[in-house]
C-alpha cells in the first residue's frame, strides 16, 4: 500500500501518540494544529484502530472506553472490507460475540447490496471468507444473478441477498494444536447444551491446556457452528514455520487501507525459512514481533503456513548462556561467526578423515590455509525483495566482491 508523504506535524503527532502524551502536555504547535482536546482523542483512537492495537495495551485506553473502541474498530474494518482481527478475538469473539463467519457474511452482503464486483474484496479477506463461508467468485456471481433475476423486487429489497447466504460455516481444516476458547454465552444457551457439550465446556474451563486434539472433534465443531466457541491459533517467538502452497489464494485487488497483518503476510511468504524462528524473522524484517505473530497465525489458519511442532529440539546447538542466537538481523557479527565456525568444522573434519580439499599442490597441511564459505540460497530473494536490514546487505555485497578475487584477498576478508 502506498501512503501519502508524512508532514512534520503528522510525525510529531505520531511521536506524541507513541509517548502517550496527554493534551495538556502537547507542544503549542500541535495544539494549534489539532484545535481541541476532542480532536486529539479522535486522532489517538484512529491511529490505534489502524494499527489494530489491543485496547488495554495502547494509548486508546486513556481516552475512550473499551466497548466504544472495539465498536469503532469493527465499523472501520467493515467499511474497508478488511481482515477479521483474529488477534483481538478475546474481546471481539468472546465479549462482542462476533464470529469470523458472521463478519464475512455481513461483508459479502454489503458488497452485494451495493452491487459491487467480487474483485472489490481485498485478496486476503476474500480468501478467508471463502474458507469460512464457501463463497468464492463463482458462488458470488451465482447469488448476484439470482438476485437480479427478481428485477423489481431486488431493487426494492436488497435483503434478498442475505437470504441466499449460508447460515453456518463450512467445514475447514483444524490443526491439533489450535486452542479452543469459550465465548460469554447466556444462561439460555447453557441450558440447551447436551451432556457431552457440557462436559467439554467444563474441561475447557478446568484444563490449562485447551488444544483441539484433547477434545471430541465432533462436539467441538458443533459448538463452533453455534458460535459458542472460537479457535485460537497461538504463535510464539520461538516457533518455526514452513510456507506451503498458497492454496485458496484469491487474486483480487490489494487493500487500499493500512493493515499491518496484510502488509507483513507478503514479506512472510518471501523470506520465511524453516530454520528461522518468528523472533528471528521479525528481526530480519525489522518488524514488530506481535504484528508478525498475528500475520503468521493468519497464514496458519488459511493453511498457507505449517507450524513445525518441535521438529528438531535435539539438534539445537548449545550456546553460551545469555548469548542470543545468530540471525540475519545480527549483521556482520553473525556472518563472521558463521565463517569462523565453518573453518573450525572443516579443520576438525579434515583431521579425522584426511584432507578433503582438492588442491593443485600437495604437501604438509601447515602450508595450506583453508577458507570455507556458507552460502544461503535464500539470500538472493532477500536482497531482491529488500527485506534485509542495510547492514547485512552491505556484508553480502562485500562477500560477493571478495569471492571474485584471489584466495589471498578472500582469506584477508574472512580474518577481518
Amino acid at each position: 500500500m502506498q501512503r501519502a508523504p508524512v508532514t512534520i506535524e503528522e510525525q510529531l503527532i505520531l511521536k506524541a501518540i507513541k509517548e502517550e502524551c496527554p493534551w495538556e502536555n502537547l507542544p503549542k504547535r500541535l495544539q494549534a494544529t489539532l484545535n481541541s482536546k476532542e480532536e486529539w482523542h479522535r486522532r489517538v483512537i484512529e491511529h490505534c484502530i489502524k494499527k489494530r492495537l489491543q485496547w488495554n495495551t495502547c494509548f486508546a485506553r486513556k481516552v475512550c472506553k473499551e466497548g466504544e473502541y472495539y465498536e469503532d474498530m469493527m465499523r472501520y474494518l467493515r467499511k474497508n472490507l478488511a481482515l477479521f482481527p483474529y488477534h483481538l478475538a478475546e474481546y471481539v469473539c468472546r465479549v462482542m460475540r462476533l464470529s469470523p463467519f458472521r463478519y464475512y457474511c455481513d461483508m459479502i452482503f454489503e458488497v452485494m447490496r451495493n452491487e459491487q464486483p467480487y474483485d472489490s474484496i481485498p485478496n486476503f479477506s476474500a480468501a478467508d471468507a471463502l474458507r469460512l463461508t464457501g463463497i468464492g467468485r463463482n458462488e458470488f456471481i451465482d447469488i448476484m444473478n439470482k438476485c437480479r433475476s427478481k428485477k423489481i423486487m431486488w431493487k426494492l429489497n436488497k435483503s434478498i441477498a442475505k437470504e441466499l447466504l449460508p447460515t453456518q460455516p463450512v467445514d475447514f481444516a483444524i490443526e491439533p494444536w489450535w486452542g479452543v476458547c469459550l465465548v460469554n454465552f447466556t444462561l439460555e444457551e447453557f441450558k440447551k447444551l447436551s451432556e457431552e457439550e457440557t462436559a467439554t465446556i467444563d474441561k475447557i474451563c478446568k484444563e490449562e491446556a485447551n488444544a483441539f486434539i484433547l477434545f471430541d472433534p465432533d462436539v467441538v465443531k458443533g459448538l463452533y457452528q453455534r458460535g459458542l466457541i472460537y479457535f485460537d491459533v497461538p504463535v510464539y517467538p520461538d516457533d518455526r514455520f514452513k510456507v506451503s502452497r498458497l492454496e485458496g489464494f484469491v487474486s483480487n485487488r490489494e487493500q487500499s487501507y493500512e493493515d499491518p497483518t496484510e502488509e507483513l503476510l507478503y514479506a512472510v511468504f518471501v523470506v520465511s525459512s524453516e530454520n528461522a524462528t518468528v523472533a528471528e524473522l521479525a528481526s530480519t524484517l525489522q518488524a514488530d514481533l506481535s504484528q508478525l505473530q498475528a500475520a503468521a497465525s493468519f497464514a496458519c489458519r488459511l493453511g498457507w503456513a505449517e507450524k513445525l511442532i518441535d521438529p528438531g529440539s535435539i539438534l539445537q546447538e548449545t550456546s553460551i548462556p545469555g548469548t542470543p542466537k545468530n540471525t540475519l538481523g545480527d549483521e556482520e557479527d553473525a556472518f563472521h561467526a558463521s565463517i569462523r565456525s565453518a573453518n573450525m568444522f572443516n579443520d576438525s573434519d579434515s583431521s579425522q578423515h584426511g584432507d578433503l580439499t582438492v588442491t593443485e599442490h600437495s604437501g604438509p597441511r601447515s602450508n595450506h590455509t583453508q577458507v570455507a564459505f556458507i552460502v544461503d540460497a535464500n539470500i538472493t530473494s532477500y536482497l531482491m525483495m529488500g527485506s534485509v536490514s542495510p547492514g547485512i546487505i552491505n556484508t553480502v555485497i562485500n562477500v560477493s566482491r571478495e569471492l571474485k578475487c584471489g584466495a589471498s584477498k578472500a582469506m584477508n576478508f574472512a580474518l577481518e
